[in-house]
């Protein structure tokens, strides 16, 4: 139901340095055109984060190729990432009638769109990272509401 992000963050594995890895990135989250068929609230449960590495034309010559773990794409070995907020997030493609005494990203009082930020850093255990996920809802008519940042280690 969501417009996907293009890129949050790019990565040349052969040149970059261990301290590059860490990073924060920002986006922002409307319902698509294409994905709402039903008319009316629909919920938002956390966000999903998944990679593309490009095996191109600079490693493999004879068959260069992308190994995607979109959920658009046909299934590997990885799997996407997904990031649940601490409660569903009500939003609407466009609201007309809004409860202002309502919180903002309520069936009450709808988002129209969610801002996010994530920040990604090396955890100290090995191959480990930790990710903190900060989310701000807003309705038509410019209130918004944020909830407390949250924490996730994979």
């Amino acid at each position: 139901h969501f417009a996907s992000i293009s890129s949050m963050q790019s990565f040349d594995l052969a040149t970059m340095k261990e301290t590059e890895m860490d990073f924060t990135a920002s986006f922002e989250l409307r319902l698509s055109e294409s994905g709402t068929i039903v008319p009316g609230v629909t919920l938002c449960y956390g966000i999903v984060l998944w990679f593309d590495t490009g095996f191109t034309n600079r490693f493999c010559k004879e068959n260069p190729v992308v190994l995607s773990t979109s959920p658009f794409c046909t299934p590997t070995h990885w799997s996407q990432t997904i990031f649940t907020f601490e409660e569903p997030i009500a939003m609407v493609k466009e609201s007309s009638t809004l409860d202002s005494s309502a919180s903002v990203g309520t069936d009450e009082s709808p988002a129209t769109m969610l801002k996010s930020r994530i920040s990604i850093v090396r955890a100290s255990e090995h191959r480990s990272i930790d990710i903190s996920v900060e989310t701000t809802a807003f309705s038509k008519d410019g209130r918004k509401r944020s909830w407390p940042i949250q924490i996730f280690n994979l």
